[in-house]
């Protein structure tokens, strides 16, 4: 039979300089590489904690309807931080309505009205 064990009997050969400086480089390469990839799935994991643990939008607009003047019509709407801002066109006239998002009450109305030159 033959006998697969490595010989220890052998001294082992040392390695060059050279081929002592690109195992090392391999090594530290790999060292990289590897904290790269730790790195990266810590920011996965990160991020997908922060989404579970984040409220959701669902909870913050809830307002079904909202109240517009007569003959408004809507230009821009824009929902953030909680309330809905509309720029209206009534009769000629630019308004800007902010609405609170949870309940659709009108917040503020702000008119914009022509400066007259004097």
């Amino acid at each position: 039979m033959t006998n697969n064990s490595p010989n220890t009997d052998q001294p082992k050969e040392e390695l060059t300089p050279e081929a002592e400086a690109v195992i090392n480089r391999a090594r530290r390469s790999f060292g990289v590489s590897i904290m790269i990839m730790l790195v990266g799935f810590i920011a996965v994991a990160g991020a997908l904690v922060y989404r579970v643990m984040q409220n959701s939008s669902a909870d913050q607009y809830q307002a079904q309807s909202i109240a517009l003047p007569q003959g408004a019509e809507v230009r821009n709407a824009v929902a953030q931080s909680g309330t809905i801002t509309l720029t209206l066109d009534v009769e000629g006239e630019t308004v800007v309505r902010i609405v609170d998002a949870k309940t659709g009450n009108v917040i503020r109305d702000i008119r914009f009205t022509p400066e007259i030159a004097e």
